[in-house]
């Protein structure tokens, strides 16, 4: 407690000596405070970014062959991975169907759904070489009504079964849009043929799907669509068919092409690495895109600024013991015949340096103190005990090699140098 008289004796000596130690610790404290703000505005310019950027992607088969362009299993992962706020696929396989003209006009008006089912394999046959486009091709399959751009297109033109809307495309019912040009209504069900190969072997099988809504034209090769999940559906009734008729071949679901929207831009490397990691880049039955360059463009140099301004904490925290070394080593310079009596009145080094290291780091305490109230006050910084207790400590350990190198002092030396 004795060297607190003393420390404040001193001080009222050398008032502006302490005054620059203030005000150094101050200024330090105001700037080291106010510094995170500075981060903080470039990590929320970052955030911004990511968010205020829209990065879209497709996974789209290059024409080669027939080959899908991801398996279902694939599909079911980019799902569930919750990546992407918008997830758009399509799938397609040959179908034939008859016109209701004809089929009414084989089975008769008023026929039952076993006589029309009669009917459509009778007439089927007739249409295997001849006028084969008029009843067959690839129907599309779309997991819903937004990914299907030709359906937006005329979206006001479609005639919707009471209780169907868009959303209809999203469940897995049998049912289908298709264009007002088969002669079918909505409400109606429609016979199908449904032929694919697998493993060279044809696989055919007749399904029903009820018209949820109709169109007028032709929008797609068909003239007709269906939900995703129902395809799927089917082509698990399908293979369940064949097995109980002892084929062992199944008929597998896949998709044609995909197109998504990332949904946190942050984890396009995660999307990015997911896609790889399938197999899916460097294909060369395969064409993926992800439309980031934009995103790359403004974010990299935010990145390498927010990069630059994080490792300078450390640069900054140096300059403090930097400026407490320079400080302390031009003001014990001075003091070298205070330390000098002080030794011949019986005080050991130790004693000698802890005194003059406890007057700085009071001075520094006081600077630190005063800096975070100014800067509380003028509501440009937010006060932080780990930095405020860092400068104090960097501050304190320059000092200390400051004070250490200029206690070393002999009575003689001075009294010689003073002659």
């Amino acid at each position: 407690m004795k060297s607190f008289p003393y420390i404040w004796r001193m001080a009222l000596r050398r008032k502006g000596a302490c005054l620059l130690v203030i005000l150094s610790a101050m200024a330090a404290t105001v700037f080291m405070l106010f510094y995170p703000s500075l981060i903080a505005n470039v990590q929320n310019e970052l955030e911004e970014t990511y968010d205020g950027i829209t990065v879209t992607g497709s996974i789209l088969t290059a024409g080669i062959g027939n080959d899908p362009a991801i398996s279902n299993d694939v599909w079911k992962e980019m799902q569930a991975s919750g990546h992407f706020s918008e997830l758009y696929a399509n799938s397609r396989f040959s179908v034939r169907t008859i016109p209701r003209g004809l089929l009414e006009e084989q089975a008769g008006a008023g026929a039952s759904e076993q006589e029309q089912l009669t009917a459509f394999q009778t007439l089927l046959p007739k249409f295997e070489t001849e006028d084969s486009g008029r009843v067959g091709g690839r129907m599309r399959a779309y997991n819903t009504f937004r990914a299907a751009d030709e359906l937006v297109r005329i979206r006001d033109s479609i005639r919707w079964m009471d209780g169907y809307d868009e959303s209809c495309m999203e469940g897995n019912e049998r049912i289908c849009i298709i264009s007002e040009k088969w002669g079918y209504h909505p409400g109606d069900t429609i016979p199908f043929l449904a032929e694919v190969v697998v493993y060279k072997r044809p696989m055919k099988g007749i399904f029903r799907l009820k018209v949820a809504g109709t169109y007028p034209g032709k929008i797609t090769e068909f003239a007709g669509v269906m939900p995703l999940k129902t395809m799927e559906e089917l082509t698990v009734a399908a293979n369940a068919a064949q097995k109980q008729h002892g084929n062992s071949y199944n008929w597998s679901f896949s998709i044609d092409e995909v197109y998504f929207t990332v949904k946190d831009n942050r984890q396009l490397n995660e999307i990015k690495t997911m896609i790889t990691e399938r197999g899916l880049r460097g294909s060369d039955t395969l064409r993926v895109r992800i439309d980031d360059r934009i995103l790359k463009e403004t974010v990299g140099p935010i990145k390498s600024n927010l990069a630059q301004l994080e490792g300078s904490y450390l640069f900054f925290f140096l300059m403090i013991a930097v400026l407490g070394a320079f400080i302390n080593f031009l003001l014990a310079r001075d003091r070298k015949p205070e330390y000098a009596v002080m030794g011949m009145l019986g005080e050991s080094r130790i004693q000698i340096t802890l005194k003059a290291l406890l007057e700085q780091f009071i001075l520094c305490l006081a600077g630190v103190v005063l800096g975070a109230a100014a800067g509380h006050f003028i509501d440009v910084v937010r006060f932080d005990e780990a930095i405020c207790a860092m400068i104090l400590l960097c501050y304190t350990l320059g000092a200390a090699a400051a004070v250490m190198l200029t206690v070393r002092v002999n009575v003689m030396d001075i009294l010689r140098d003073k002659e």
